[in-house]
């Protein structure tokens, strides 16, 4: 059987062409970059806390729920910047392990006040001094005055006031 041209030209399954890629003027859109650096944070996050099942939004949830004893969904899901749909499964999952519980508020019986389970505080703290080393290494790429910098220009993006 003959082999067309392009045949001969096309590569099997797995083995494309590795070339450089042009993302053109990506790199000059303020979103992407910080999208990229999240992205990437994110991953190194998810590294350090292999072992603990804890992404960086459900660490996040926890922590505010632990912070916040009482904390209605709706309120959490504000505080994220999400909608309350998109809480729910973080919730549920946190709940499934036995780390937060729901009480129905007698107040509105629609809604669920969250409370940080005890049972949870010693999985919990473990990972915290894992995040904080984390944290710190990551702020380390930076000079405190970047560091400052940072955190000002981002809640600038975000249209709130800058940190203290």
């Amino acid at each position: 059987m003959r082999r067309t041209a392009t045949a001969a030209r096309r590569r099997p399954l797995g083995e494309a062409e590795e070339r450089p890629i042009d993302f053109d003027e990506l790199p000059n859109y303020v979103g992407f970059q910080v999208r990229r650096a999240q992205a990437r944070i994110f991953a190194e996050f998810e590294a350090t806390l292999k072992g603990f099942d804890f992404t960086p939004g459900s660490f996040g949830v926890l922590t505010l729920i632990r912070a916040n004893p009482g904390i209605t969904q709706v309120a959490l899901a504000a505080a994220f910047g999400v909608d309350k749909s998109t809480m729910s499964p973080v919730i549920f999952r946190l709940e499934s392990r036995g780390l937060v519980r729901r009480e129905v508020l007698p107040s509105d019986r629609r809604c669920h006040a969250l409370y940080f389970d005890p049972a949870g505080e010693a999985p919990y703290l473990a990972a915290r001094e894992k995040v904080r080393a984390f944290e710190e290494s990551v702020a380390a790429r930076l000079a405190r005055s970047e560091q400052k910098e940072l955190a000002r220009l981002l809640a600038k993006l975000q249209g709130a006031a800058a940190p203290a």
